[in-house]
């Protein structure tokens, strides 16, 4: 996502469009010797209309932040109709030798660590979207238990969690959990290998979702919503309204239109599901430690020979 293309050259050092829709919601630049421009970066990066997520790769000396720090405010005070906080700014040691692989794998490491940690940007490019979101939250009956499930999956360190284990954890029956595992999988949330109702995983943007769900949450329990966090409700067709907060969590048990798809409903049983499992499961949603399953945790039949012999007999091959 941050190598160098060309993507209006004259103006950004780097760019990306999404395959979906062929929108380009990041621009950015980068920032090593040169403090002198930037100002004028920052500028053609907060007022481009097309981009969502403004990054800023930049040396990290004490120049370039007090240089940041006062663009910024001659920007706001400029009165210029642009949101500022879609500025994502990420530091590079100012010590930095590109020449040394060591000192660049570790620089790598850092940035991909950082950028995965960007709600903002995840939920760009986890491509969550606004349909996802409703489809989770039309789910009625037992509030909180399909939070509770995509939770559990995700933080799992057992890749062979069954519906009986989670069934016997969640005091619920085992129809319960493959109801809403079929719908989790439904919102892209989670994946399953062959379809089983076992090795189940939390995708992409299955974990960015859990991230954004508990953010809500805790700035919804301060009452204090910021900037950042209305964006990406905007982005996803939401809208908070604490007033839409104490009608979903009376109407969890329900479902409907009205319920479901109105922007300020949708974000209140977001927010009401994401209680309710605290409240019943214990579920801690202060820092979610997600687990990331990859292929060497399969068992050896579905990727050794033996997947390789089953494919090759049921497709006709020899």
């Amino acid at each position: 996502m941050y190598s160098y293309v060309e993507a209006e050259r004259r103006k950004f050092d780097f760019a990306c469009e999404l395959l979906r829709d062929w929108s380009r919601p990041l621009v950015g630049q980068t920032l090593w010797n040169h403090t002198a421009g930037l100002d004028k970066d920052i500028r053609t990066m907060l007022l481009d209309p097309g981009a969502e997520i403004c990054a800023y790769v930049a040396r990290d000396t004490m120049k370039a932040r007090r240089l940041l720090s006062e663009a910024m405010r001659d920007f706001r005070s400029s009165g210029a109709i642009a949101a500022p906080h879609r500025l994502r700014v990420f530091w590079v040691p100012q010590d930095f030798d590109a020449d040394d692989e060591g000192q660049r794998n570790l620089v790598k490491d850092m940035l991909t660590e950082n950028v995965s940690r960007d709600i903002l940007m995840n939920v760009v490019f986890g491509n969550l979207v606004a349909e996802d979101v409703r489809f989770f939250v039309r789910t009625s009956g037992s509030p909180g238990l399909h939070f509770a499930l995509l939770h559990a999956i995700s933080t799992t360190r057992d890749p062979y969690l069954r519906n009986k284990d989670l069934a016997l954890r969640f005091q619920v029956s085992q129809g319960a959990i493959r109801e809403r595992l079929l719908r989790l999988l439904g919102c892209g949330f989670l994946s399953q290998f062959g379809g089983g109702a076992t090795l189940t995983r939390a995708t992409l943007k299955g974990r960015v979702f859990l991230d954004l769900c508990s953010e809500l949450w805790r700035q919804s329990e301060s009452g204090k919503i910021n900037a950042e966090m209305q964006q990406l409700l905007r982005l996803l067709e939401m809208r908070y309204d604490p007033v839409a907060l104490r009608h979903a969590a009376s109407s969890l048990h329900l479902a409907g239109p009205a319920l479901t798809e109105v922007p300020t409903m949708v974000t209140g049983r977001l927010v009401s599901t994401v209680a309710s499992a605290v409240e019943k499961w214990g579920i801690d949603v202060s820092n979610i430690e997600h687990v990331i399953q990859t292929d060497s945790d399969q068992p050896s039949f579905y990727l050794g020979e033996g997947r390789d012999e089953f494919v090759a007999r049921v497709s006709g091959g020899k």
